[in-house]
Order: C-alpha cells, then sequence, then structure tokens
C-alpha cells in the first residue's frame, strides 16, 4: 500500500520551487550575459528556456492550495481564511519590490513610467508584461484569479470535488482546443490548465505515488521538454501542452521520489524553496543594479569565455544570497505577523 505525502513535509517541492526561480533569473540574465561576451552553449540553452520555470511554479501552487485546503472543513470562515491568507502573502511579498523598483524608474528613467499602467501595477489587476512596473508581476495575477476560483471549491464537499474539478478541467481544455484559436484571454487562459493539474496531482497522488510511474513520468518530461524547445512553443495552448506537461511531469517526479525514500531534497535547497518568492520578485532589481553600477563591465570581454560566466554566476549568487537574507529577516516575519494580527 502506498503510504500519503506526509502533511509535514514538501521537500522535493520546495526544491522544485527554488529551480524554477533559478531557472527564470537565468532567462532574464542572458542578455546581460551575451553584452559581458558570454557564448557558452549551455549557458544559452538552459536560459533560453528558463521561462519555463513559471509553469512549475503553477503547477506547485496548484498542488499547494489543494494541499493545504483539502483537509479543512468546507465553511465560510475557512474560505475567508484562505483568502486573507493567499492575499497577505502576494501582496506583502510583492509591494516593497515594487515601491523599490517604482523609485528606481523615477530616479533613473522617470519618462519610461509614462509607458506604464502603475495603479493596476500596485493591485496586480494588469497582465501585460510591459505595461507593469515589476515585469515579472504579470504571473501573480493569475495566481490572484486562481486563489479566486479556487474560493468556490469551498462550496462543496471534497468528495464532490474529484468530479466538479475534473469536469472543470476538461470543459476548459475541450473550449481551449476548439474556439480559443490561440487568443490567450486572461479569465479563461490555458495557464489555467496548469493551476488546476496541480490540484488534480493531489487529487489522485494515492493512485499516482508508485515507483512504475516513475520512469513513465521520466520520459514525458524529457518528450514534453524536448517538443516545446523544437518547435518552440512559447504561448498558448501548445505552450501548456508542451511546458506545461513537463511541469507536470517534474513535480510528479518529486513527490514520487519523496513518498518511496528514494531522493529527499538537502535542507539548503528547502531553504531556497522557502525563499523562492523573494528571489522571483528581486531578480530584476537586482539585474538594473549589476549593470548601473558599472559591476557588468568587470565581467566583460570578448577574450576568454570563463570571465562572462564569472559575472553570470556572480549574478545568481547575489540573488540567493539577497533573497535568503530578505526572508528570514523581513518577509518571513511580516507575513506572520499579518496572518496573526487580530482585529
Amino acid at each position: 500500500m502506498t503510504k500519503s505525502i506526509s502533511k509535514t513535509s514538501l521537500y522535493n517541492i520546495q526544491m522544485l520551487r527554488a529551480f524554477a526561480a533559478i531557472l527564470v533569473i537565468m532567462h532574464h540574465t542572458l542578455p546581460h550575459y551575451h553584452a559581458m561576451g558570454g557564448s557558452l552553449a549551455w549557458v544559452n540553452t538552459i536560459s533560453t528556456w528558463g521561462f519555463a520555470g513559471v509553469d512549475v511554479f503553477f503547477v506547485i501552487s496548484g498542488f499547494i492550495m489543494a494541499y493545504t485546503t483539502f483537509n479543512k472543513e468546507r465553511t465560510f470562515l475557512n474560505a475567508k481564511i484562505f483568502f486573507k491568507h493567499r492575499l497577505f502573502r502576494i501582496y506583502l511579498g510583492y509591494w516593497p519590490f515594487f515601491l523599490v523598483m517604482l523609485l528606481g524608474l523615477y530616479i533613473s528613467n522617470p519618462n519610461k513610467l509614462l509607458s506604464l499602467d502603475i495603479l493596476n501595477s500596485f493591485f496586480l489587476t494588469n497582465d501585460n508584461m510591459f505595461q507593469l512596473v515589476l515585469p515579472v508581476s504579470w504571473s501573480l495575477s493569475y495566481e490572484l484569479y486562481f486563489y479566486f476560483l479556487f474560493l468556490f471549491t469551498f462550496l462543496f464537499s471534497v468528495k464532490h470535488l474529484y468530479f466538479f474539478i475534473s469536469i472543470f478541467v476538461l470543459l476548459l481544455f475541450t473550449y481551449l482546443f476548439i474556439f480559443s484559436n490561440g487568443n490567450n484571454h486572461f479569465f479563461y487562459s490555458p495557464f489555467l490548465l496548469e493551476f488546476f493539474a496541480g490540484v488534480l496531482l493531489y487529487m489522485y497522488k494515492k493512485y499516482l505515488m508508485k515507483l512504475w510511474i516513475l520512469p513513465i513520468a521520466l520520459f514525458l518530461m524529457f518528450f514534453a521538454y524536448n517538443y516545446g524547445i523544437i518547435h518552440e512553443t512559447k504561448n498558448g495552448l501548445y505552450r501548456i501542452l508542451t511546458f506545461g506537461s513537463g511541469a507536470i511531469s517534474i513535480v510528479l517526479i518529486a513527490l514520487i521520489l519523496e513518498t518511496k525514500k528514494i531522493y529527499v531534497a538537502h535542507r539548503y535547497f528547502i531553504s531556497l524553496g522557502d525563499a523562492s518568492y523573494t528571489l522571483y520578485l528581486s531578480h530584476l532589481i537586482i539585474l538594473q543594479l549589476f549593470w548601473m553600477t558599472g559591476l557588468r563591465q568587470l565581467f566583460t570581454t570578448n577574450t576568454n569565455i570563463f570571465i562572462p560566466l564569472l559575472g553570470f554566476l556572480f549574478i545568481l549568487f547575489i540573488c540567493i544570497f539577497f533573497s535568503l537574507f530578505y526572508y528570514q529577516k523581513i518577509e518571513k516575519p511580516l507575513y506572520k505577523k499579518a496572518i496573526t494580527f487580530k482585529n
């Protein structure tokens, strides 16, 4: 009989959060790497497709929402607590970096602010990255929308959710496949499939935590990512069918490895996973400082392939170091105070 996933640990999921955040950082660091004269093929390949880390985040988000709520009584109070905690988690982590980026743009490039949607950037009600103060926050708009939709799960018993969520995913996929015509509408975005795929992973985990499923998941992961890269499926439903399927597979692999005690992430990866939200939000600011302070010039050369690589690794190190410090000293204490505050 397969053991259930522990309610006290999801260590490999935390590791995947760190992995996903680092992929996104590599993707956004690539232009700086090229500007420094870097040209290593493995850096180019991984970084070019590093945006797929967002798909991993979305699948994990769906899994965690089910993991933390499906054992709760289906009451209005629990729904209210769930949504309040999610709002605190999103906005208290986001607003400090939004304000820092806004101030930085005001000082360094005030004309840029004229083309940005500052108010909707602040409230995360615009998903167009080209109009946002902090471009990576487009994904947070989808997170908030998913949390809103997830509120409705509290109207039903968990037993009924097995039917309703499965039907919802099937209907959404059918609509997107037949009627979307490549258009990516926010309210019925293909990204919803990744969130709810994570929910389904949790719902059916007792059937999926089998050792024989591991090689199948590995094959699907490699096939999905390989197909997505070859055919450059960066947008729409085809992104979800490729990079989304790869993300679902890699989350499933992580869960099986931990459940079967084949591999459990080291505490350093877990700590970085805890700080992954800060890592995701802060790295664009750090990249801007890396360029504006002239540090990038120290690693710029056309004669040595290793110096730009050192610059690339230096950025990753600074992002990781800052995130670990900020999470422990500011983000974590602030969130704990917010959710325990009594009116």
